[in-house]
């Protein structure tokens, strides 16, 4: 199936609930040589038209499923499924046009492991994602992440994740994330999907990281790519959502659409501790507004918004002693 990277997330998700390999995504045009930076102010601009070039590319995603007929049923509902998925995005969600979902039959001995070819290493500023199968070129202050693509959310092609490590990135800058306390839950991932945002963190130089998701496909899979990346001594991922029960954390990050943060913002709020930050993801620009309104009314105030396209993060404090 085919689709702008904006979509490849939402149209994972849906595919991933019949795949129990995962899915992948990968893009379908190549990026243009860039120019060889001179200094560090050129290397930062050649990062950032790499990020956006990566945003706006076609990628195609795909899942493998085993021939039964208990699948083909479900694949037909799947395609309708899509299909009205792909008409929301063009009348209203803000997304482009995704293409129709396509089934071919392929060699038994080839499906589990053909697309690994395709799968690309990342890279958002100093942050390098891969997947497993594949060695990534670190320079001197990059930080390598190792996801196994699969069912859960969070490979770093969605501008919304790449905007979320983007926050986090600015926080290991300040010495925000090095500052965190060993104890209690360190930095929280609210839907840690993948896990990939809580690594990087731990990555960036934060002491302790907790994740919690809805999904026990999520929660497992996060689990698998901490210990990849053997972090497992330093992560704590749960399946649930919030309220946290080891109580407010100093670093929040958020990955969410806007319906849920609209709908978790008491939550959300109450689990930034006093003088603590949330990284707010997510969001398309027309509904960022909203999002940012039921944050702020639940006691955060807006430090700074950063955005890519179509899509926006922001990030927000909590004062010293306010409660939400």
């Amino acid at each position: 199936m085919v689709c702008d990277a904006e979509a490849a997330e939402a149209i994972s998700e849906r595919l991933g609930r019949l795949a129990p390999e995962g899915t992948s995504a990968e893009p379908l045009e190549p990026l243009p040589e860039l120019p060889v930076p001179s200094d560090a102010s050129a290397a930062n601009a050649v990062i950032d038209e790499h990020d956006a070039l990566v945003g706006t590319r076609r990628v195609r995603v795909r899942a493998w499923i085993a021939d039964t007929a208990e699948a083909r049923a479900a694949v037909v509902t799947l395609r309708d499924e899509l299909e009205r998925f792909a008409a929301l995005a063009l009348g209203g969600a803000g997304l482009r046009e995704i293409g129709p979902l396509e089934v071919c039959e392929i060699a038994d001995a080839d499906w589990r492991t053909s697309w690994r070819t395709e799968f690309p290493v990342l890279r958002v500023g100093h942050i390098v994602v891969r997947p497993p199968w594949l060695e990534a070129k670190a320079a001197a202050g990059d930080v390598v992440v190792t996801i196994n693509p699969g069912q859960a959310f969070g490979t770093g092609l969605h501008p919304t994740t790449q905007l979320a490590l983007q926050g986090l990135a600015h926080w290991a800058s300040d010495g925000t994330l090095a500052a965190l306390s060993t104890r209690g839950p360190g930095l929280l991932d609210v839907g840690t999907g993948s896990g990939i945002l809580l690594i990087a963190a731990l990555r960036l130089g934060a002491h302790r990281a907790t994740g919690i998701d809805i999904d026990e496909h999520a929660v497992m899979a996060a689990n698998e790519n901490v210990a990849r990346n053997g972090l497992t001594e330093r992560a704590a991922i749960h399946a649930g959502s919030l309220p946290l029960k080891e109580g407010p954390a100093q670093l929040v990050v958020a990955n969410l659409i806007a319906t849920l943060q609209v709908e978790l913002a008491p939550l959300l709020a109450a689990a930034v501790a006093p003088s603590g930050r949330l990284v707010s993801s997510g969001l398309l620009e027309a509904r960022a507004a909203e999002a940012f309104a039921a944050l702020t009314l639940h006691g955060l105030t807006l430090v700074r918004r950063w955005g890519d396209g179509e899509w926006c993060a922001a990030e927000f404090e909590r004062s010293n002693g306010e409660s939400a």
